[in-house]
């Protein structure tokens, strides 16, 4: 596993699990099979209904023993190994965001959380992330952020906030590549990272011809080499996957370098357009 370096001095692994849509017990097995391979960073969400499954999926790995053990069974994981973000939904007052804040806690069976983020650009936005920060203060996070932030409202966003987002997490994958977004977040030390970094399966992704020529090179799926372009960026991925084959898949990313005229190729695949919007996580 690799990590990147937050603005605030706090490590997060560059690779994720997305748990949109994955719910019940199906959904557990799937966030254990994920922990007991070697994942560290859950990605959830209030607007997801499944922070309770992430937190029974913990709970029956002993977490709170210190006994989530990974396929290295000589070594137990310890809480601080593990990144867990959630994010706060719907439009809220300051008040009704600090409850939500606690209840995600609550459904998580945590003391706190590592990456709490504001799920959209609400009107109520700053009212939402000064809980938030008041929540950063007390320690019931490790680090802040926002999520589907842009434009003209991310810049003003910016200019009234007291603690500096960590990140910003939006739609990006190889056909809406960012490049615009991830130099203006840069200029700011915040971090981009992707949601849907697979496109969600959409615009022929798994079949395009750029990518499986790549693939092929590197005895790689198509799905590993849009992930590894992104990693390339400094873009960290947080991809869903429902089977224990892709969710190996998504995380074996560092046995192998793409060329420079390799992301060359890729990159001219963007389109610099959204393909969807909220309902494809």
């Amino acid at each position: 596993m690799q990590y990147i370096t937050l603005n605030n001095g706090i490590k997060m692994p560059n690779i994720g699990l997305g748990t949109y849509e994955l719910q019940g017990q199906k959904g557990i097995e799937i966030i254990q099979n994920a922990l007991q391979i070697g994942y560290k960073l859950i990605d959830t969400a209030q607007m997801y209904e499944n922070e309770k499954e992430v937190g029974k999926a913990l709970a029956t790995q002993s977490l709170k023993d210190s006994n989530l053990h990974t396929n290295d069974l000589s070594r137990p994981l310890q809480r601080n190994e593990l990144f867990i973000t959630t994010k706060l939904s719907s439009n809220m007052s300051y008040k009704r965001a600090w409850q939500s804040i606690e209840q995600s806690l609550q459904n998580l069976g945590l003391e706190y959380v590592d990456l709490l983020l504001i799920h959209g650009s609400y009107v109520n936005a700053k009212k939402m992330y000064k809980a938030c920060e008041e929540a950063y203060r007390k320690g019931l996070t490790r680090a802040i952020g926002i999520s589907n932030f842009y434009g003209r409202f991310l810049e003003d966003f910016l200019d009234s906030v007291r603690v500096k987002p960590v990140l910003n997490q939006v739609q990006a994958h190889i056909f809406f590549q960012q490049h615009t977004l991830q130099k203006f977040l840069e200029s700011k030390n915040i971090h981009l990272q992707a949601w849907s970094p697979l496109a969600c399966g959409r615009n022929g992704i798994f079949t395009n011809k750029t990518l499986q020529s790549i693939a092929n090179t590197h005895h790689k799926s198509t799905a590993q080499i849009a992930l590894k372009f992104l990693l390339d960026k400094g873009i960290s991925i947080v991809p869903k996957a429902s089977s224990l084959k892709r969710l190996q898949e998504n995380l074996t990313l560092f046995d192998f370098s793409l060329t420079q005229q390799e992301r060359d190729s890729i990159t001219q695949l963007d389109t610099n357009k959204s393909l969807f919007g909220w309902d494809c996580y």
